[in-house]
């Protein structure tokens, strides 16, 4: 199967919506902003599908007290519409930010993942650090991470 689709740049009020319904149904949308989503620095990308968003990641440059890497990012409000899951988009739109954060010389991304989402990120070559951990109102996660440029 060919998928048909486009990724770009959006704005943070692009992602909302997504975020909103599949991250955290218990909040409005503007509630789900997150620290940082509008520095300079972050990057958000939405892959469209027949000219329809259908999943979005949020990359922020933000260090983990437990890695040492020079030009850390981190993935936030990874998400795509229940709809379109496993379609592949998801996977695309990973690599395509992965890539692009490897072309900014970033040497380690990082996130907190839900339990659900392990074989995800496991697929695409992520690995586990610390012990489980719950977030109030979500459930529990791991952090996830995957150096991005060899030493």
């Amino acid at each position: 199967m060919s998928l048909q689709y486009d990724i770009r740049e959006i704005t943070t009020a692009e992602t909302l919506p997504i975020r909103q319904r599949v991250l955290k149904p218990f909040l409005r949308p503007d509630e789900c902003i997150n620290v940082g989503d509008d520095l300079p620095t972050t990057y958000h990308f939405g892959l469209f599908h027949a000219d329809k968003l259908v999943s979005v990641a949020t990359f922020l440059l933000e260090s983990h007290p437990d890695f040492s890497a020079g030009f850390p990012y981190r993935l936030r409000g990874m998400a795509t519409d229940d709809k379109y899951r496993g379609q592949g988009f998801g996977q695309k739109l990973l690599r395509y930010g992965v890539e692009h954060l490897r072309s900014k010389r970033c040497d380690l991304l990082w996130f907190n993942a839900r339990i659900k989402a392990f074989p995800f990120y496991e697929k695409l070559g992520f690995y586990y650090h610390g012990p489980l951990f719950e977030m109030k109102d979500i459930g529990p996660h791991k952090v996830m991470y995957k150096p991005l440029i060899p030493r």
